[in-house]
Formats: C-alpha cells, sequence, structure tokens
C-alpha cells in the first residue's frame, strides 16, 4: 500500500489553478464576510476553470466594475451525530490525529490503563475495558452509568431517551468484546490525573470524552447560504457566501473527532449578518488566489491503518506490531515524523 501511494504521488503531475473571492458588506455596515466566485451565465467554475494569473486578472478587472446584490438565501438546519466509541483501530487513528502517537505507542499506554493504575487510597484499579476490540457494543450498565453522568453534568436536554447503539460496518469483525471505554464512568479524567502519566491522561481524557458523548444528542447547526450576483454586466458573475452557527451543541459539548486532511474543496465558512433577498451589497476587496493540485497525501498511523481495516487487513491486535515491524526493518521511513515514505 505505502509503494503504491509513493508510485502515485512520483507520476503526479500538479497543475496551476486559480480561485477568486470577494469581501462583502452591508451598505454603511462595517461588518464584512468573504464570499467565492462559483458561477459565470450558470456554469458552475470548476476546480481547473481558471488556469492561470492573466485569466483570473481579467475576471478582476470585469467584476471591480459591478454592482452587486443579493440573489438567493438558503437555510436549512443540519443534524450531526456523534462518532461511536472507540475500537482498538478508531483508537490509534484518533491518538494519531490529535497527539501525533504512532499505533505501538497508543496501544502500550492502553495497556497499561487495562492493567491497572495504583490510585492512592483507593489501590490498583484498571481504567479502562479490554484495547484489543473491534465491537461498538457498550454494556448495558455502562449505558445507564453515561445517562445518568450526563444528565448531572451537562443537564437534560443533553441526555438520550432512548440508548444509542452502533453497527459495525468493518469486515470480518468479530465483536468478541466491548468497546473501548473508562472502566467507571464516574471516575473523570480530573479525578484521575494526578496519579497518571501526561501520555496516559492523554489517553484517557479521549476514550472518557468519546465514551460519553456517543450516548448525548445531536448537535444541531443552522447553515445559511448566500448567492450574490452581479448588476447591468454583460455575463452574470455569481459570489457564494456560506455561514454556520451552532443552535445546540448536543454532543460537540463533549468532544469532537479529529480530521485526517484539510478538504482542498472547503467551502469558506464564517458568521453572516442578516441577509435580504435583492439586497444590494458593496464589495469591498476582491482577492485572486493561485492553487496547485497536490498529489495524494502519504499515509500517516491514522490513514493506513484506516485503509488496513478497510481492506479487512489484520485484526484489531495486528496493526500496531504491523506498522512497527515495517519501521524496525528499515522498509519505510518516517517524513515529519509523520508519515510513511518507502525505503
Amino acid at each position: 500500500l505505502i509503494v503504491e501511494r509513493e508510485r502515485e504521488i512520483e507520476k503526479f503531475i500538479k497543475e496551476e489553478y486559480w480561485s477568486i473571492e470577494g469581501k462583502f458588506n452591508k451598505e454603511n455596515e462595517g461588518q464584512y464576510f468573504p464570499a467565492k466566485l462559483q458561477k459565470i451565465n450558470d456554469k458552475t467554475l470548476g476546480k481547473l476553470e481558471i488556469k492561470n494569473g492573466d485569466q483570473a486578472q481579467k475576471l478582476i478587472s470585469i467584476l471591480e466594475k459591478a454592482d452587486y446584490r443579493i440573489n438567493n438565501i438558503e437555510k436549512r438546519e443540519i443534524k450531526k451525530n456523534p462518532s461511536p466509541p472507540f475500537t482498538t483501530s478508531t483508537l490509534q487513528q484518533e491518538a494519531s490525529r490529535k497527539f501525533g502517537f504512532s499505533a505501538k505507542q497508543t496501544m502500550m499506554i492502553a495497556q497499561q490503563l487495562y492493567e491497572g493504575i495504583n490510585l492512592g487510597s483507593s489501590g490498583t484499579q484498571g481504567l479502562i475495558t479490554y484495547m484489543r476490540t473491534d465491537s461498538l457494543n457498550l454494556a448495558q450498565s455502562a449505558l445507564t452509568q453515561i445517562r445518568d453522568l450526563i444528565k448531572n453534568s451537562f443537564g437534560n436536554e443533553y441526555a438520550l431517551v432512548a440508548h444509542r447503539y452502533f453497527s459495525n460496518k468493518s469486515k470480518g469483525a468479530q465483536e468478541a468484546h466491548e468497546a473501548i471505554r473508562p472502566s467507571d464512568v464516574a471516575k473523570r479524567p480530573s479525578d484521575v490525573s494526578s496519579y497518571l502519566s501526561r501520555e496516559q491522561e492523554k489517553i484517557y481524557d479521549l476514550i472518557w470524552k468519546r465514551a460519553v458523548a456517543c450516548q448525548m444528542t445531536q448537535a444541531i447547526f443552522s447553515q445559511t447560504s448566500v448567492d450574490i450576483k452581479t448588476v447591468e454586466l454583460k455575463d452574470e458573475y455569481v459570489f457564494r457566501a456560506t455561514g454556520q452557527i451552532v443552535k445546540f451543541d448536543g454532543f460537540i459539548r463533549a468532544y469532537t473527532e479529529g480530521r485526517d486532511e484539510k478538504d482542498e474543496e472547503e467551502e469558506i465558512e464564517g458568521m453572516l449578518p442578516e441577509l435580504e433577498p435583492a439586497e444590494p451589497l458593496n464589495l469591498v476587496e476582491l482577492f485572486q488566489l493561485q492553487h496547485f493540485t497536490e498529489p495524494p497525501p502519504r499515509y500517516s498511523d491514522a490513514t493506513l491503518i484506516k485503509i488496513l481495516e478497510a481492506h479487512g487487513i489484520g485484526r484489531p491486535s495486528t496493526y500496531a506490531p504491523t506498522l512497527a515491524t515495517i519501521q524496525d526493518r528499515d522498509y519505510v521511513e518516517k517524513i515529519d515524523r509523520r508519515y510513511f515514505k518507502p525505503t
């Protein structure tokens, strides 16, 4: 997999492309918001449509002369569910994303939390359930305990009426154990942090938050998309602005999942003022931005484990040793202490 990816990177030919962004505001208002040129005469601009700086400059010189008004406003509500509790592979992925831990390091720390930590007068106690698992199930007793904790810590509106169950999409999952969770949710990370090393504290905090968040209510966002079009030009140019506000934070109050790579195609989002259809807008400034297409990224611990699991390669117990072996034998090296490159 790593060699195939490296060949893709070697064959890759980067292409230049440009985008145009504008800053707009309402008349007589200081607060401005960003929008991106999206359409010309009802034709959506593809990613590589504006090929060079000259093309971008020509568009800028046309757009600078135009007047603008709001063409369309779309509002919609987006509901988002929490991620399931951790399995071996998702714990390794998240610890790699959030802390840069290798799979081997994560498993070593999880093993210590599972085997037991000396909690002073309470004696030695195992803080998490078994850490080699591909199951998303939680024990009924744990679900009840988590629901009570959510009500007491966050309020009734954050607790579910019925427990949430997750189904496993992983090929060949054997589900012999529960998902990874705190053995006693009442032991908050802050209660035990003084007995833990910095790394143990990070992993326990992650497992605790994820187990709690998976039983919390959905987060609700209000998303607004605004199309801004040119007035009285021969051609019609449309910019799009998107804004999102959190209406109810739900599970986000406890935990948000990390991401592997920043998505190039992400829309620029900000807070939008209250706007009305057909309302005139001021153009404050225009930018032409140069970009280059990028080759597929090299695998990190997180993305390599994800692809191994997707292909059904290995078991929960083999991800960490597999990644360690190819490094110990010098088949691969780590670039920027993060990305695998074949030697």
